[in-house]
C-alpha cells in the first residue's frame, strides 16, 4: 500500500453513531494508517544535544535545519535562549533572542540559510541572519489584525517556487496568506469553518517540488491541499492530528501526529 493512499472510510451515518461528541467523531474520523512496509532508517541519538551546564530548555516549538548542516531548536523555557544554533555533533555554536518574543511557535530555514522564528503570541515573524540578526520583520510585534501587513498568532511558513512564500494564520485569522519575495502581501484564502477550504486550526505549512500548498488544519483532524492560488486540490483526513508536516528532499511528506505521538 503507497503511504498516502486512502484507507476506505466508513460512512457518516456509522461514524456518527460511533461517536459521542465532536472532538470524539474527529478522533474515529481519523482511522489509522498502515506503517510503511520500509523501515525508513531513523533511531534516536541519545545525548544530544549537547546544552551547557545550566542551560535547560522548554518546550520544544520548531526545529530546522540548514544546508550547511546547522540546527536551530526554538522554545518556550526560561533556563537557555530561546534560539539555539546546533552543529551536527550537538554542540552549541550561538544562541539569541532574550526577551525578543512573546511565545515561539516555529523556526524555519529559507534557502539562503537565513532563520525565520515565528512568534504566534507575539503577532510578528523575524527573518535572522545565521548570526543572529534581524534582516526582516512581518506583522507589528504585539498588534493582531486580518490585513496584509497583520496577523493573529501565526503559527508557520514555507516557500514556493517563485520566491513567494505562504504563511499560515493561524489561530486567530484561519487563513493562508501569501506573499512575494519582496514581502509584498498577494492575497489570501480560507476562513473559520469545518467545510473544505476552511480551516478550524492551520497550524503549519510547507510546499512541495510542484508548488503545491499542504496546510495542516490542526484541530480538524487533516491536511488540506491547494495549488499555489489556492484552489483546494484535495483533502486528507486519515493522517491522525497534524501538529506539523514537511515536504522533504527524499520526496516523502512527512506529518507529526501529536496526539498519536508518532511521524507518519
Amino acid at each position: 500500500m503507497a503511504i498516502w493512499e486512502r484507507i476506505d472510510s466508513p460512512s457518516d451515518e456509522v461514524l456518527e453513531a460511533q461517536a459521542s461528541s465532536a472532538e470524539e467523531l474527529l478522533t474515529v474520523r481519523a482511522w489509522e494508517v498502515e506503517e510503511s512496509p520500509t523501515p525508513l532508517g531513523y533511531a534516536v541519538v541519545k545525548g544530544w544535544p549537547r546544552l551547557p551546564d545550566g542551560w535547560v530548555l522548554g518546550q520544544v516549538a520548531g526545529v530546522a535545519t540548514d544546508g550547511e548542516g546547522r540546527y536551530y531548536v526554538f522554545h518556550r523555557g526560561e533556563g537557555a535562549p530561546p534560539l539555539i544554533c546546533f552543529d551536527r555533533e550537538g554542540e552549541v555554536i550561538r544562541s539569541w533572542g532574550e526577551g525578543a518574543f512573546v511565545r515561539p511557535h516555529m523556526v524555519k530555514c529559507d534557502g539562503d540559510d537565513n532563520v525565520w522564528a515565528i512568534d504566534d503570541n507575539g503577532h510578528v515573524l523575524y527573518l535572522y541572519s545565521p548570526e543572529g540578526e534581524v534582516l526582516r520583520k512581518l506583522g507589528t510585534k504585539g498588534v493582531s489584525g486580518e490585513d496584509g501587513s497583520h496577523f493573529d498568532k501565526p503559527t508557520d511558513i514555507a516557500y514556493g517556487l517563485d520566491g513567494c512564500f505562504y504563511v499560515s494564520d493561524g489561530y486567530g485569522n484561519k487563513r493562508v496568506a501569501r506573499f512575494d519575495e519582496g514581502l509584498n502581501f498577494q492575497g489570501q484564502w480560507g476562513s473559520e469553518g469545518v467545510e473544505p477550504g476552511q480551516f478550524v486550526l492551520p497550524h503549519a505549512v510547507t510546499t512541495d517540488e510542484e508548488g503545491l500548498v499542504y496546510v495542516a488544519d490542526r484541530n480538524r483532524w487533516r491536511v488540506q491541499v491547494f495549488n499555489p492560488e489556492g484552489k483546494l486540490l484535495e483533502m486528507w483526513t486519515h493522517i491522525g492530528k497534524p501538529f506539523g508536516i514537511v515536504y522533504a528532499d527524499d520526496g516523502f511528506l512527512y506529518v507529526c501526529d501529536g496526539t498519536n505521538a508518532r511521524v507518519t
